[in-house]
């Protein structure tokens, strides 16, 4: 056990001064970091679609609520370039500022040096220090309103504190951000409403109208979402709700065991173990303990839902439980604090071997993603499919496909109809997945149509909707492929059945090899597809 001491004690040894110029030195140091990072790996799949998709701005998107969409459309407006530096930094600098508030939020709970650990962990964390911290995600903004919106209830909470109403519709509004950032942000408004429920000394809260009021603003702040969804059959709604229901095959615990190994992985097995061992306790203690009752209120909701939804059968996504976590690290920064002060050498250590630990895996990570030595290296790594070919951008594309757009619409001018019925209608590019659209779209730049033929089309299907291209030919990038060792210009595969039924016919273009530090990674598949016959079965028919 690490005794506790008098906050006194802490306050003579360590200034709130100091205690900010650390957390500033964390938030210069990983602001650095993931500016490199961003500068050295191209965007991710899930990235590069948000960018694609961005580019006509919509009240909403059928994947998540629409602001880390806005971000990079945003950006692409004002600076007229797409470059991944550009796109990443407004994420980056709210991870910097969520850094911030994670020490506010540690401090105000506990002591200004728990929430310098608490930052300082928040930091050694990968699923947040590198992909929220850095990526163009829902996870970015949805962290920094998520603990934004907890430091507005606790002044809203306070006794002595003034402007109550003011906070608590502040904290509204941060909530409502929150929401408008990934559906995750329900959690927000379900945490601060279980919080006053469950403290006696809080459930006075109740019988006033400010809590109700910041819930009204919360929505409120998310309508545009509802407008979009009832505008499009509740689409989006519809495809969250049915992931990770239950199913009827497969091992239930080998689902629950993949889903609390993902959280561990993504965490790192080191923080995650004393995370969850605090997280009992503070349960076990109850209401009677504020602070930990507190955090608990906002981190039981991602971590029990999620975590028991795989008992179901899916295991689900690891980072869906994250924002849950991210209301630990106070916590654990303040056990952490207490164990400096106590003396404690193996918490000390563990902290050093911890920081080590994940500089070593974060070089380890970013030097393969931008290199690809691992696999090389360590081939049996890789043997299922190297994980770090999604943040390879496909740059290669612009050599070839331009040019094919440009010849094929010249073939049809130029035939005047005789070409299958598609002369007068531009050419478009197309791919059957919506990840591979979101990669080409991305590397093409915005000049070029792109149109998802799968039957999974996402955001595309409201982007350029296939349906509108009837008639019209296409250029088709084919899935990756892995490069053969020495050929340079490998053969065409033959198209896939449920693409060549969708055109009068389709003509093999060529592949495009894609490159990484001058190596031959993977290729492309290229086709041409003459006069679209049917958009795929899977896109709306609104």
């Amino acid at each position: 056990m690490i005794p506790s001491l008098p906050a006194a004690v802490e306050s003579r040894a360590e200034t709130r001064e100091g205690t900010a110029a650390r957390v500033l030195l964390i938030i210069a140091a990983g602001t650095v970091l993931r500016l490199l990072a961003g500068a050295a790996i191209g965007l991710s799949v899930d990235e590069a679609y948000e960018v694609s998709v961005a580019r006509p701005l919509s009240a909403s998107y059928f994947d998540h609520p629409p602001l880390s969409f806005w971000i990079p459309g945003a950006v692409t407006a004002l600076a007229g370039s797409e470059h991944a530096v550009l796109l990443r930094l407004p994420f980056i600098l709210m991870f910097a500022l969520s850094t911030w508030l994670m020490y506010r939020l540690g401090a105000r709970l506990f002591s200004p040096r728990a929430g310098l650990f608490a930052a300082l962990l928040l930091n050694l964390a990968p699923v947040f220090a590198l992909t929220t911290g850095g990526w163009v995600l829902p996870d970015g903004p949805l962290t920094l309103f998520l603990l934004a919106s907890a430091l507005a209830l606790l002044h809203a909470l306070d006794p002595a504190g003034l402007h109550a109403t003011r906070w608590w519709l502040l904290a509204g509004i941060l909530s409502g951000l929150a929401m408008m950032s990934k559906y995750h942000g329900v959690f927000a408004v379900a945490g601060a409403f279980f919080f006053l429920v469950t403290r006696r000394d809080e459930r006075r809260w109740l019988a006033r109208w400010q809590p109700f009021a910041a819930a009204v603003v919360a929505f409120a702040v998310t309508s545009p979402v509802a407008v979009w969804n009832l505008r499009h059959d509740w689409i989006s709604f519809r495809f969250q709700g049915v992931r990770g229901v239950p199913t009827t095959h497969g091992s239930h615990l080998a689902a629950f065991a993949e889903t609390v190994g993902g959280q561990a992985l993504y965490v790192l097995p080191w923080i995650w173990i004393p995370m969850i061992v605090l997280f009992a306790r503070a349960l076990r203690r109850g209401p009677r303990d504020r602070a930990g009752w507190f955090l608990i209120s906002f981190a039981a909701g991602p971590i029990l839902v999620f975590t028991a939804a795989s008992l179901g059968g899916h295991p689900g996504l690891p980072h869906w439980e994250a924002p849950g976590y991210l209301f630990l690290f106070p916590l654990l920064g303040d056990t952490v604090s207490r164990a400096f002060y106590a003396g404690s050498r193996a918490w000390r250590a563990w902290l050093i071997a911890s920081a080590a630990a994940f500089a070593i895996l974060t070089g380890i990570a970013l030097s393969d993603a931008a290199t690809g030595w691992l696999s090389r290296a360590a081939p049996a790594l890789v043997r299922k499919g190297d994980p770090t070919w999604e943040v390879m951008d496909w740059k290669e594309l612009r050599d070839v496909v331009p040019r094919a757009l440009a010849q094929d619409a010249a073939a049809a001018a130029g035939a005047g109809g005789s070409s299958g019925g598609s002369a007068g209608r531009a050419p478009f590019v197309a791919a059957l997945r919506w990840m591979d659209a979101g990669k080409a779209a991305c590397a093409l730049g915005p000049g070029v149509t792109m149109v998802c033929l799968g039957d999974r089309p996402h955001q595309f299907q409201f982007v350029h909707p296939a349906r509108d291209f009837l008639g019209a030919d296409a250029i088709i990038v084919g899935h990756p492929e892995p490069a053969a060792p020495g050929d340079a210009s490998p053969d065409v595969p033959p198209a896939p059945p449920d693409l060549a039924a969708a055109f009068a016919r389709v003509e093999p273009l060529t592949s495009v090899v894609i490159h990484r530090a001058g190596r031959a990674e993977f290729t492309l598949p290229l086709y041409v597809g003459k006069t679209l016959l049917r958009a795929p079965g899977g896109e709306s028919s609104r």
